[in-house]
């Protein structure tokens, strides 16, 4: 009996010290960092079109003349490397025959990061067209292509970073549509 009352009174000592210690508030902070960079929309090309009227005895005639600016704007360079870029990851037969047309387009570095030098057996094609393209204001470019692969269409958003004239990093999101 003496036991029963010493276990009894044990357990509720015990019981008291837990229920009358105060628990140990822990107090949580969340920040929150917005970083964020406005996307402004670039013309898809830096081919100018010009028409030009020939003078002779015979009917007139209109000619066009494509003039090229290289070299001129560094971000008309970048155009054309992003037009590359886009046409590759929206037109190929197989992922090793699209990662063999970026491996130019590249840096090493990107090459390494998204395992663009690995040979795949993935069957996966696609055909489309780069949408549009879109720039910040440090050499960051959004990519948009409406392509079809494997029967399905599907938007993709590539997101560029352009270092001496080659990708330097790049992401590749899907898009999809739900409603």
């Amino acid at each position: 009996m003496k036991r029963i009352v010493f276990l009894l009174g044990t357990t509720l000592s015990v019981l008291t010290l837990v229920a009358c210690s105060s628990p140990d508030e822990q107090v949580e902070t969340t920040e929150s960092v917005k970083d964020s960079s406005i996307m402004e929309a670039v013309e898809n090309s830096s081919l100018k079109l010009e028409n030009t009227k020939a003078e002779s005895s015979q009917p007139t005639a209109t000619q066009e003349i494509v003039e090229e600016d290289r070299g001129e704007n560094p971000t008309e360079d970048h155009m054309e490397l992003l037009q590359a870029y886009g046409e590759a990851y929206a037109n190929f037969k197989t992922i090793n025959h699209r990662n063999e047309k970026l491996k130019d387009l590249m840096t090493e570095e990107c090459i390494q990061m998204n395992g663009i030098d690995v040979e795949t057996g993935n069957a996966l094609g696609s055909e489309g067209k780069v949408t549009s393209i879109y720039q910040n204001d440090q050499d960051e470019y959004a990519v948009l292509l409406d392509c079809i692969q494997n029967g399905s269409p599907i938007r993709i958003l590539l997101l560029a970073k352009v270092e001496d004239n080659k990708i330097a990093e790049m992401t590749y999101n899907t898009l999809k549509r739900e409603y």
